[in-house]
């Protein structure tokens, strides 16, 4: 059976509108051998044909270890399919289950972070100047309604990035605006087959109950609500967009400079400023000085707000410090705002430093 052109086509024209891969380079395509991944590398191997992008394609696997057998079958279908392609493949075995007692003591979150790390270094291995990933609409959905049950502002109601740079590598995802089915659509008419990854059908990780009940409930509630929630990523993308230059703005009001390897700002420059830029400023406060800003609990961010908007007192002589993620700590006193990692720097003393936990935040005193 002939491949079907006009997906081809499209993915063509998309590229082109949007520049996301650069021509003349080794790009590397991260396939599972599901559905999504083999269709990605099926359309990338045919928009290649016609020369004019001249990709040199190298298809990366990652065999999580974590299905037994399963996950060796994967691997072994991919193996095949990268030569049916004449493709390069490479392939890295992980070894998750040794930090944990069972297969299913494993996150998603820490399986991914694996998975990003492993594509990263073999895109560098292998001079690739980008690692292609096969996230789709129906992915796209899914991440907004995840962010929003976690309490995500713009940023994360975002959703995925088309194109994003994490561990020195562009990664990238192309096939945003196309759903689940139109893809297995066309796999099945260009008569291919894909591997089913069985863990994607349990109840056991949040994602796949978002996607087998959430969403179904609530396409009763309002139709499409799939693509409705794909076009408000696109709008928080853009208010986004909005508030990190206005966050920048505030950050350069502030007169941020440092001091014995801690970041130091004005207090009042921030009780002043609206909420939502003030938060994304602390937020990118935080990140300069090394905090991770996936683990950056939004909430954690408004409560530091509420604090700092509260007056410092006749003296202000007692510092506040309050913890966030990777060891960084914030600190109020006076009108000083320091974000230091750790002990980095000279501290304030001792005898006036009142540590705040996470499970303070959110209480009224």
């Amino acid at each position: 059976m002939p491949a079907p052109s006009g997906l081809v086509q499209q993915l063509d024209q998309y590229l082109h509108r949007r520049r996301l891969l650069p021509r003349s380079r080794p790009i590397l395509v991260a396939c599972s051998g599901g559905a999504d991944s083999v269709a990605l590398l099926r359309l990338l191997w045919a928009v290649n044909q016609s020369r004019y992008w001249n990709w040199r394609i190298v298809v990366a696997h990652v065999n999580h270890a974590l299905r037994g057998r399963q996950s060796d079958a994967d691997e072994r279908f991919v193996r095949r399919l990268a030569a049916q392609l004449a493709l390069p493949i490479r392939v890295k075995r992980l070894r998750l289950t040794r930090a944990a007692k069972a297969p299913d003591r494993v996150s998603e979150a820490r399986a991914r972070a694996a998975r990003i790390a492993a594509l990263a270094a073999m895109a560098k291995r292998h001079r690739c100047d980008v690692v292609v990933l096969a996230h789709h609409a129906d992915d796209q959905a899914e991440t907004v309604l995840l962010r929003l049950l976690r309490g995500a502002g713009p940023r994360g109601l975002g959703g995925m990035l088309p194109r994003r740079r994490m561990r020195g590598i562009w990664f990238v995802r192309p096939l945003l605006g196309w759903p689940r089915n139109t893809l297995r659509q066309w796999l099945t008419q260009g008569g291919w087959n894909w591997r089913e990854d069985s863990s994607n059908a349990t109840g056991r990780f949040l994602r796949n109950r978002i996607r087998h009940e959430l969403l179904p409930l609530l396409e009763t509630y309002q139709s499409g609500i799939r693509r409705i929630l794909h076009r408000t990523a696109r709008t928080q993308r853009s208010v986004y967009r909005v508030l990190s230059r206005q966050a920048e703005e505030l950050l350069r009001r502030a007169a941020a400079r440092r001091s014995g390897g801690a970041l130091l700002l004005d207090r009042g420059a921030f009780a002043a400023a609206p909420q939502a830029v003030a938060a994304l400023a602390l937020r990118r406060a935080i990140e300069s000085q090394g905090g991770g800003g996936d683990r950056i609990d939004q909430s954690s961010l408004i409560e530091a707000l509420r604090r700092i908007r509260k007056p410092a007192g006749r003296r202000g002589r007692q510092t506040v410090a309050m913890p966030f993620a990777d060891g960084i700590l914030l600190h109020l006193r006076g009108q000083t705002i320091r974000v230091v990692r750790g002990n980095a720097g000279r501290p304030f003393p001792a005898e006036s430093l009142r540590l705040l936990k996470f499970n303070d935040f959110g209480k009224r005193r």
